[in-house]
């Protein structure tokens, strides 16, 4: 039963360096579109990118041409995804880690109860 636990979790920590990857990389993409789109700095190009995966819905820094609106579709379509996947995954392994801590620790007291 622990071998099959210490699987779980490593199974889980490899999901969660993946979904860790996964908003890296779209955080650059948005970052980087941004950029070469609209011709923003860095630091307006990442915050736009930060308002749309999170859905806060702040105004945009600078007004958008057309192809930065069709540019923040694709990134609201493939990146909103991506964050909550990520969320899920980290909650998933915030809490299972919590919970494998806490039967473990069970499962040593009663050991050393007998």
């Amino acid at each position: 039963m622990r071998i099959q636990q210490i699987n779980s979790l490593k199974e889980l920590k490899r999901r969660l360096i993946m979904a860790a990857f996964m908003l890296l990389l779209i955080m650059s993409f948005g970052t980087l579109g941004y950029i070469s789109i609209e011709g923003w700095n860095f630091l307006d190009s990442l915050y736009m990118t930060m308002i749309t995966l999170t859905t806060v819905g702040f105004k945009e820094i600078h007004d958008l041409s057309v192809g930065g609106k069709i540019f923040t579709i694709v990134l609201v379509l493939s990146g909103v995804g991506t964050v909550f996947y990520s969320l899920g995954i980290a909650a998933q392994f915030v809490l299972e880690g919590e919970l494998h801590e806490i039967f473990g620790r069970k499962r040593l007291e009663k050991k050393l109860k007998e």
